[in-house]
């Protein structure tokens, strides 16, 4: 009796979660855009490039600090004759070295730094920076394509779960149709052929109906993939439908904001300012440069590592130096023009990109407006639809008219409870478009 009763607790337990895990996991959408932000593989490739400008910009720096190098090599030497350095008071010589053979070990360790260059560290580290802070810009646009991606994606979802919701409606619907068809035809009020004309209909709704279901579990799929959920997670979105907020914004000020806001133009105009910087590296050739040294000097002519006093050589060493690339003077024409001309496209594209971002405000602005205005239209059009349909319904069940007629009417309803779905998502979609297009949908 025992194991009975944890067998059948297994069981329970085991169908339970079973349950649960086939149970759909509500997604509002903006959950969805938060790990879409977070798991997105483009997001995560554009954050690498980010990275990648930095550390671009952490070697620049690197390159201005000051280089060190030191040396220690051991050698041995064969002399062919006494060898000696200097002479004391005594008229012995300080330093010498008897015929024969002998170690040595040398060492030295030297300190540089270039005091000035012509500017060209500062202005490549300039220009390094510009370009990380461009780069982290780009990233931004990346993830407010992807909000807006992600926006539509979830309503194309809404948009076909509402739309089987009206096709079962629909079908629900002709099922009572034809069982009164078939009563009336019992009645001798209508034909068989008007009965199949009704069964037809509701078939090809029933069509319909797969057809939209498998575009729905498509786009959920690809929505898992977009958000980075695992391919086989079930989610249920929000199929409210609201309507977008009210814009009371004239067009002027959204194509102010955008020209100001968007990251594609302020990530132009710091490349504008790096080509500059590159402009006034080139330059920094036709400047002296001027550097200066320390370094340190070790001579040990004996095998031993710490020689006794006076038998070893050690000498410090400070330096300053000044160069001059005289080939500058004729040589430079090439890298100048390259570096001016990298400056003007960076300025025409700063230009077209701004023509570019004006037009597609306009366009937002006037396809959210179109929007709303067909919102009114097709709100208007259910209701006669609606209207139309139950005239033709009585006039069918006093067999004034036959299915044909109603089967229109009924189209003509479907089509236009349709439309209300279609077009209350593109306003939603047209106000996302008309945030995106100004910078604002983060």
């Amino acid at each position: 009796m025992k194991k009975y009763i944890i067998g059948v607790g297994v069981l329970l337990a085991s169908l339970g979660w079973s349950v649960a895990q086939t149970t759909p996991t509500s997604m509002p959408l903006n959950q969805a855009v938060q790990l879409a932000l977070q798991n997105n593989k483009g997001i995560k490739l554009a954050d690498s490039r980010t990275q990648a400008a930095e550390a671009r910009l952490q070697e620049t720096k690197d390159r201005s600090l000051p280089t060190a190098n030191a040396s220690l090599a051991y050698s041995r030497y064969s002399l062919t004759g006494p060898f000696s350095f200097g002479k004391g008071d005594d008229g012995k010589a300080l330093f010498g070295i008897p015929a024969g053979a002998f170690n040595a070990t040398m060492g030295g360790a030297t300190i540089s730094k270039e005091v000035f260059g012509g500017f060209a560290e500062k202005s490549a580290e300039k220009s390094a920076e510009l370009l990380a802070k461009a780069s982290h810009l780009d990233a931004q646009r990346n993830r407010s394509e992807l909000v807006y991606t992600v926006t539509d994606a979830y309503y194309n979802i809404v948009k076909l779960a509402r739309s089987v919701g009206v096709i079962e409606q629909n079908i629900r619907q002709f099922e009572e149709k034809e069982r009164d068809a078939q009563n009336l035809q019992k009645e001798g009020v209508v034909t068989a052929n008007e009965v199949l004309k009704i069964q037809l209909q509701k078939n090809n709704l029933n069509l319909s109906r797969l057809q939209v279901e498998k575009a729905r579990q498509t786009a959920l799929y690809n929505f898992n993939l977009l958000i980075g959920l695992p391919e086989n997670q079930q989610i249920a979105v929000d199929t409210v439908l609201a309507n977008p907020a009210a814009v009371t914004e004239s067009l002027g000020s959204f194509l102010d904001r955008a020209v100001q806001a968007r990251p594609e133009v302020q990530a132009n105009a710091l490349r504008v300012q790096s080509s500059q910087e590159m402009l006034r590296n080139t330059k920094s050739g036709m400047y002296p440069h001027l550097g200066v040294s320390l370094g340190y000097n070790y001579i040990n002519p004996t095998a031993r590592l710490f020689p006794e006093a006076s038998s070893f050589i050690s000498a410090w060493n400070v330096g300053a130096g000044i160069s001059y690339n005289i080939g500058s003077i004729y040589n430079m024409k090439g890298k100048l023009h390259s570096a001016q001309t990298a400056i003007d496209q960076a300025n025409l594209q700063g230009q077209q990109q701004t023509d570019q971002i004006r037009s597609e405000v306009v366009t937002a602005f006037n396809n959210y407006q179109l929007a709303l205005e067909q919102q009114n239209v097709i709100r208007t059009a259910v209701g006669q639809a609606q209207e139309n349909y139950r005239l033709t319904e009585s006039r069918f069940r006093n067999g004034l008219v036959g299915s044909t007629d109603l089967l229109e009417a009924n189209s003509f309803l479907l089509q236009a409870q349709l439309n209300v779905i279609n077009a209350t998502v593109d306003a939603q979609l047209a106000y996302q478009r008309l945030l995106k297009a100004t910078g604002s949908n983060l």
